[in-house]
């Protein structure tokens, strides 16, 4: 998964409110300017409740600790990991559960002589997983000990790293250690932290302001949003089946066997318990067997934002973001499930300046395809389903091609270029795609910045007088040496340092990088002597066959 870079939701404090100071200040405007392509994480952080805003911007102001977390947080996860991986993976599963609640480890530990107390405490956890966690902790108790030590550890680490600094800064620090996300997302980009916690030092109010402005117009937008999600897909009946059958192969491809899980109390009534909302630790990171950052143990018809119970679909919230890059990550699934492409597509379209899930996964994917997808390819409802259905077959045809060809790889137009005629629409796009890129990049490069400063007029400067060409240099004879001087083995004298010129430093450190890395201590062995062996002749070289060629195409 790729994953694109997450920006903080502070940019988009600069995007879109009071035009005129944002004009006056740079650096703000600058950080505006930065922050026009980024909305993924804009809008998913700015919808915390002000507490955990506050918090956050008040973290801006210490970048350093973040850094330091980040260093702390490797070496326990490791240490964490170390404890449990040996055990199975059902038991690790438990250690990572009993690691999300505050409090828990250290009562069960001292709760090891009695059961009943133990049985008390596990009462957080789901009703379905106390019986094995209790076995586990019964069978366990000595990694529970060291589990236990490691988080006393982490806790004192902690507390020593924000000691000196403000009651403030302490409180927002230990607030974050329940939202680990957004502490992984101030860590991605330090230097865009960095000039926020300055924005926000300079002038507190304002940017405090715009905050509680941008929380209510996204939450009043994402709320519009997912009405107009539901409502469009309940009268698609087609994108609704295909929707069903496309999270049932997302299900059995993660290993989700327990399709018809009871996270709902009535079909019409779905509840997220309070215990799947408590987040895995920050200090040992969510279970590493995931296939993307996963904080929290939501049940999986999460991602697909649906439940489908015996009397139908009930839509809950859009399908989730690695649910999208999922999705269109596979062409064989536009082909499949043409008419749910198109329903995400024509979705998208939409709401285009939205940051949601939908509209990521449509926006990344048509960037990946820019140069044979067009806007016009995707903008004819009606015969949207059956395009997208020849585009997943195009690409299918094209992955089988490399599959077989891995030293003649075929990038999507020198592979349409063999196999114009099977596919039309695609060749049309790709002409109609050329046009759309360069219009694109000349209002590219016309956009000018709000923040960067007019070009000043340029005056005619004199034109270089062009020098004479010098004639090469004759030696004659008598100036060529007779004898050459030998070089001298003479040390000089350590009397005085020698002077280091501007480029040592990246000499030395250019040294340093292309250096080769040592091999893990696993993977080091001491090489065996091998005795000197006379060269073995040459091979005959027999005459080369020609290989018969494989057309770029099925």
């Amino acid at each position: 998964m790729q994953k694109k870079p997450m920006i903080l939701f502070f940019w988009a404090l600069l995007i879109t409110f009071n035009q005129t100071l944002v004009n006056a200040q740079t650096d703000v405007a600058l950080l505006r300017d930065l922050a026009e392509e980024n909305k993924k994480s804009v809008e998913a952080l700015v919808l915390y409740p002000s507490e955990t805003r506050l918090a956050i911007l008040e973290t801006t102001k210490h970048p350093e600790v973040l850094i330091k977390m980040q260093d702390m947080r490797d070496k326990t996860s490791s240490a964490f990991r170390t404890l449990i991986e040996d055990f199975p993976r059902a038991t690790q599963e438990v250690f990572y559960d009993l690691c999300r609640y505050p409090g828990l480890v250290e009562a069960l530990v001292t709760q090891k002589n009695d059961p009943g107390a133990q049985r008390t405490s596990l009462a957080v956890l789901a009703e379905e997983n106390q019986a094995n966690a209790f076995g586990v902790v019964e069978r366990q108790m000595p990694t529970l000990v060291q589990i236990n030590q490691l988080n006393q550890t982490s806790d004192k680490a902690f507390k020593g790293l924000t000691g000196k600094y403000p009651a403030s800064a302490k409180q927002a620090f230990e607030h974050l250690l329940g939202l680990p996300e957004v502490i992984d997302i101030l860590n991605e980009d330090l230097r865009f932290t960095i000039l926020v916690g300055e924005t926000y030092q300079n002038n507190p109010a304002w940017v405090l302001h715009k905050m509680d402005s941008l929380n209510l117009a996204v939450a009043r937008s994402h709320a519009e949003e997912l009405e107009n999600w539901k409502s469009t897909l309940e009268n698609d009946p087609d994108a609704k089946t295909e929707l069903q059958s496309a999270a049932k192969e997302y299900a059995d491809e993660n290993g989700y066997t327990d399709y018809d899980d009871a996270y709902y109390d009535r079909p019409d009534n779905i509840v997220i318990h309070r215990h799947y909302y408590q987040p895995y630790p920050y200090w040992y990171g969510y279970p590493w067997w995931e296939p993307y950052p996963r904080w929290r143990p939501y049940p999986w018809w999460w991602d697909w934002g649906c439940q489908f119970p015996p009397r139908g679909v009930v839509i809950v919230y859009m399908p989730s973001y690695h649910f999208m890059h999922w999705y269109f990550a596979h062409p064989n699934h536009h082909n499949h499930y043409n008419h749910l492409s198109a329903h995400f597509v024509n979705h998208y379209y939409g709401h285009r300046r939205s940051g949601t899930t939908i509209s990521e996964g449509v926006r990344e994917w048509h960037d990946r395809n820019r140069t044979v997808i067009s806007d016009d390819f995707l903008s004819d409802k009606k015969r949207l389903p059956e395009r997208l259905k020849e585009y997943g077959r195009f690409e299918q045809a094209r992955q089988d091609y490399n599959a077989r060809n891995p030293k003649k790889v075929a990038n999507q137009e020198d592979f349409l270029a063999k196999n114009a005629r099977k596919f039309p629409e695609i060749k049309r796009s790709q002409e109609t795609a050329k046009t759309e890129i360069i219009r694109e990049r000349d209002v590219t490069r016309d956009k000018s910045s709000n923040w960067a400063p007019a070009k000043a007029p340029a005056k005619p400067e004199p034109t270089p007088e062009i020098q004479p060409a010098r004639p090469p240099r004759v030696i004659t004879p008598s100036q060529r040496p007779t004898q050459p001087e030998k070089p001298s083995t003479r040390e000089p004298a350590p009397t005085q340092r020698p002077k280091t010129q501007p480029d040592d430093a990246n000499d030395y450190h250019r040294q340093k990088w292309e250096q080769p890395k040592p091999a893990p201590e696993t993977q080091r062995r001491t090489p065996t002597p091998t005795r000197e062996r006379t060269p073995a002749p040459a091979p005959k070289t027999k005459q080369s066959v020609p290989q018969k060629k494989e057309k770029i195409g099925n």
